[in-house]
């Protein structure tokens, strides 16, 4: 069975060996714990070059030409390289004309470097034909050459070479790849269907077809899970943990049917990593369930990964490709971390309590980018920090049932207001955070709803004697105060000052929001503030015969939300 190297891959220079080299093909399963993943074949040829016969012929270094044949042997058509090989089919030709040698040890040497050359790049086409040259090839390939190696000698008679080959595909003359390779490239695929009649460029390309496989070496893969202590989201949930995850492979240089270069090798282990990446399921990845936890560390249902990161490595040189990836493992889309302090003095009758706080969001957005239509603040991160934000305090609103004051109020014996003296908002929507820093004290609650800080303030005057001032000039006691009989009314002055909510105060230019949305037209606090000023008035009071009020006077101010109201009583007592 001669073997046929194609030169340069010229379809014009396919040069035949002879004598014939023996032949050896051994495939190599690639495998390792989780199964295989391809196969290499190792092409040994091991043969003989004789001084005076077969191909390369001999060159002569006198006149750098092949050395002269015998008589009535029909001259061959030179190609490849050095011009040393033989053109005429090997169906036609049985055997190589022989050649006049008379330095053998030339004619070698000089067979050895056609021999080299022959070889000296990888990708070439090698053929196994058949012994009649005519019956289309047996085998293809497009190897590495690996080594050329010759043996030690005088070189008198003969040299013994051998010839190391490594190809990731076997494939017929009709360009159908070998099944064994097929079946390699399977478990590639994870058990993608494959077919006995898959042409070359199918079983590279086209996945659909059984094909798209990747020619690596080796491959390890690694998953890491660790606690972080660091952010927490609640009091249910305090613990949140931090993902790794590192694949690396190192790929192998293939080339294709007319021995162009198909990939190179870190782009053969790039595309594996990726296409193994990508199979991973996308909606709560990473999908923790089978790949790490699994017994060891029980998480909740509920817990997904967020703020993910991917860098990559390539070594051209080495041929390798590495990928890692990192989660932050949590159960909500954002985490929190606070501190509060409380304080009292004896100049303040009050208990204050300050928690100052970050809420930073967690980013759902996958590691290959925004896009083009994305911007920062829609990444995910941010808007998450305003939904935990809102969460714990009300949406703003605080009160009651807001978290952020059931936590200061949780940390003192006194019932706290539930509205704080003071908040304090930042936020940063390029890193996804908002700081807070609030007050709570034990003052009063709010009589009237919907105000961040109210005044109440109540004067009583009471009845005085009448008198007259009546100076006199020279006197040193100062005027004479005459008694003229009587006494003064009661008096009572009260003054509301309001505060409004920020949400709740209307911006604009119209009647309606600068007039008309003042607390004592619109519910409930109208009704709150005239409850309030009756129970303030004489009315009801014992003792008190009759009373009269005294033009009152109101202050609205839209921009900021301040609201004053004043009015004066003036009343009498049956006794």
């Amino acid at each position: 069975m001669p073997i046929r190297v194609r030169y340069q891959n010229d379809p014009n220079q396919e040069c035949t060996i002879r004598p014939t080299p023996f032949i050896q093909i051994s495939s190599e399963v690639l495998k390792n714990k989780e199964g295989s993943f391809g196969v290499t074949y190792n092409i040994t040829l091991t043969g003989t070059l004789l001084p005076d016969e077969g191909t390369p012929y001999a060159l002569d270094p006198a006149t750098n030409n092949p050395v002269e044949f015998f008589p009535g042997q029909t001259p061959p058509e030179f190609i490849g390289p050095y011009n040393l090989f033989d053109k005429v089919p090997l169906s036609q030709r049985s055997r190589p004309p022989r050649q006049k040698v008379t330095k053998s040890a030339s004619a070698i040497l000089s067979k050895q470097r056609a021999l080299k050359a022959l070889f000296a790049k990888d990708g070439q086409r090698v053929e196994v034909t058949d012994i009649f040259d005519n019956a289309g090839a047996t085998v293809v390939c497009n190897p590495r050459v690996v080594s050329v190696d010759f043996t030690e000698g005088a070189y008198v008679t003969k040299c013994e070479y051998t010839i190391v080959l490594q190809a990731d595909v076997l494939y017929r003359q009709n360009g159908h790849v070998d099944l064994d390779a097929q079946l390699a490239a399977s478990g590639v695929q994870a058990g993608a269907k494959v077919k006995d009649e898959l042409s070359l460029i199918n079983f590279v390309d086209d996945e659909a077809a059984g094909g798209g496989a990747t020619f690596i070496e080796s491959y390890d893969e690694n998953w890491g899970l660790e606690v972080d202590d660091s952010v927490s989201e609640s009091f249910a949930l305090p613990r949140t943990y931090r993902i790794s995850h590192s694949l690396n492979a190192t790929g192998k240089t293939f080339y294709n049917e007319d021995g162009s270069l198909g990939k190179e090798a870190w782009e053969q282990a790039r595309d594996f990593c990726l296409r193994r990446i990508t199979d991973r399921p996308s909606g709560n990845y990473p999908n923790v369930a089978g790949l790490i936890g699994s017994g060891t560390v029980n998480l909740v249902d509920t817990y997904r990964g967020y703020n993910h990161t991917r860098t990559e490595q390539i070594n051209q040189t080495a041929g390798s490709y590495s990928v890692t990836e990192n989660w932050l493992l949590a159960s909500g889309v954002s985490h929190e971390n606070y501190s509060m302090s409380v304080s009292s003095s004896n100049t303040d009758p009050f208990v204050s309590v300050s928690i100052d706080g970050v809420v930073k969001g967690l980013n759902e957005i996958n590691p290959s980018g925004y896009g083009a239509s994305k911007s920062v603040a829609d990444s995910g991160a941010y808007k998450n920090a305003l939904i935990k934000y809102n969460q714990i305090s009300n949406s703003g609103r605080f009160g009651l049932s807001s978290d952020l004051y059931k936590r200061a109020n949780n940390t003192v014996a006194v019932a706290l207001n539930s509205q704080p003296t003071s908040v304090s908002l930042g936020t940063n929507e390029f890193t996804g955070e908002i700081s807070y820093s609030l007050a709570f004290n034990n003052r009063p609650t709010n009589i009237v709803s919907g105000v961040i800080a109210e005044s109440i303030q109540v004067n009583d005057t009471y009845p005085g004697d009448v008198f007259a001032v009546i100076p006199v000039l020279g006197r040193a006691t100062g005027p004479v105060l005459q008694y003229i009989g009587g006494r003064t009314e009661y008096k009572r002055d009260v003054s509301i000052n309001l505060t409004m909510d920020y949400t709740k105060v209307p911006y604009g230019s119209g009647r309606n929001t600068l007039l008309l949305k003042k607390p004592s037209l619109v519910e409930p606090t109208a009704t709150q503030i005239a409850d309030l000023l009756k129970e303030l008035s004489p009315q009801g009071e014992f003792g008190v015969r009759k009373y009269f009020i005294s033009p009152p006077s109101e202050s609205w101010s839209p921009k900021e939300g301040t609201y004053s109201f004043n009015v004066s009583f003036t009343y009498e007592l049956d006794k």
